[in-house]
């Protein structure tokens, strides 16, 4: 009786490499839409915190009585709120503690006002105003994703791609009409649409032509 023998099998059928292949092409097919829709949203949802730093501004700028800009960096990709007003008024949150010390100290006996101090009748000197951090969080520099990049702005002054740019809103709350073009380095891009008419900041997705 002769021996059993096994053939040993070398390598892949071209049936069976035509179905790796399948295989693989179609996990590409499902990975890839939802790899790319999901860096898409990513760019997005950086556009709409840009606009919602504009819509503060712009709600801000009503409420005080004062200008309020965002201050775009476009080397850096960094933006921040800022509001025109004195020094004084710029860093009064720092003292308000003070403040409420000294009315604590003239509420105490003897501190009573003196018939001797004098009252100046001449105006207060005019103090200069200068664009200052709003102070709380949203006054601090926000930097954008390292893969998301501020393309350039689409201003009266024309278009901008290199420096910084500020979107400035009137105590009105009127501003210029512009366009914020953001772009990663996937080539999806987002426009960023101020609309002075609609009081309404517009995030859309650019679509590829």
């Amino acid at each position: 009786m002769q021996p059993h023998r096994t053939r040993l099998r070398a390598g892949f059928t071209l049936i069976e490499l035509m179905a790796v292949v399948v295989v693989i092409g179609l996990a590409l097919g499902l990975v890839l839409p939802n790899l790319t829709a999901s860096r898409g949203a990513q760019l997005e949802e950086s556009g709409k915190q840009i606009a919602g730093r504009l819509q503060l501004a712009r709600e801000r700028a009503i409420v005080t009585g004062a200008a309020h800009r965002v201050f775009l960096d476009l080397e850096v990709g960094s933006v921040a709120v800022e509001w025109h007003v004195n020094e004084d008024r710029a860093y009064a949150h720092l003292s308000e503690s003070d403040d409420f010390l000294a009315a604590k100290v003239s509420d105490t006996p003897g501190s009573e006002y003196s018939d001797n101090q004098s009252i100046s009748l001449s105006p207060p000197p005019r103090e200069e105003r200068d664009y200052f951090p709003i102070p709380n969080r949203f006054g601090n520099d926000e930097w954008l994703p390292e893969d998301i990049f501020i393309e350039g702005v689409n201003s009266p002054d024309g278009w901008i791609d290199d420096g910084t740019v500020q979107i400035v809103f009137q105590v009105d709350g009127s501003t210029d009409y512009a366009e914020i073009a953001l772009v990663d380095t996937w080539g999806n891009r987002v426009i960023l649409e101020i609309q002075p008419m609609l009081e309404v900041v517009r995030v859309y997705l650019e679509e590829e032509s």
